[in-house]
């Protein structure tokens, strides 16, 4: 096994309960089929070989990994630094969420049947300034620390309390 990010943190990811995916390097993307597939069906023999051969990929998270209290993982993520202040604000000043270039993901329970959803706006005098907050509730992947970003080569930071040490009953909930 290589020392690299997906072998170090991709088991401690696991053993919470989380689906990690590894990141190819120089981008935001897992190039494997069936990413998306959860879980529950990987024996630990068949992960190891996965951590083994990926080891020195990045770390992403498939969104939709089940907590105890039948909630599952998701995250809000904000791509225009200037509604960062409200989705803050929305969300109860979440207890976890992770910084790349700009923006920030809030990482949330979903409970029910929420989807993913995108979310453009029009600014002052007609002003582009496209999507803003993009809900990664399902079959999504999100990038996390300490994964290097592609374009600015420094590695996502946590706001807050690191996911893989949070209690989950402290994030925020997203229900219909």
């Amino acid at each position: 096994m290589s020392n690299g990010i997906f072998a170090t943190w991709a088991p401690i990811n696991r053993a919470k309960g989380f689906w990690p995916r590894p990141i190819t390097p120089g981008t935001k993307a897992c190039h494997l089929p069936d990413w998306q597939k959860p879980d529950r069906d990987v024996s630990g023999d068949a992960f190891a070989a996965f951590v083994a051969k990926y080891g020195h990929f990045g770390l992403g998270l498939s969104m939709g990994s089940p907590f105890p209290d039948g909630s599952r993982l998701g995250a809000v993520d904000v791509d225009h630094d200037s509604y960062v202040p409200l989705v803050r604000a929305l969300l109860g000043n979440p207890v976890c969420g992770r910084i790349g270039k700009k923006g920030i993901a809030y990482f949330v329970r979903v409970v029910g049947n929420v989807g993913n959803h995108k979310f453009k706006v029009k600014g002052e005098y007609g002003k582009e300034y496209g999507q803003v907050v993009e809900c990664l509730f399902e079959r999504s992947l999100c990038v996390i620390p300490p994964t290097l970003h592609p374009s600015t080569g420094a590695p996502y930071r946590w706001v807050g309390t690191p996911l893989h040490e949070i209690v989950f009953s402290d994030l925020p909930v997203i229900e219909p």
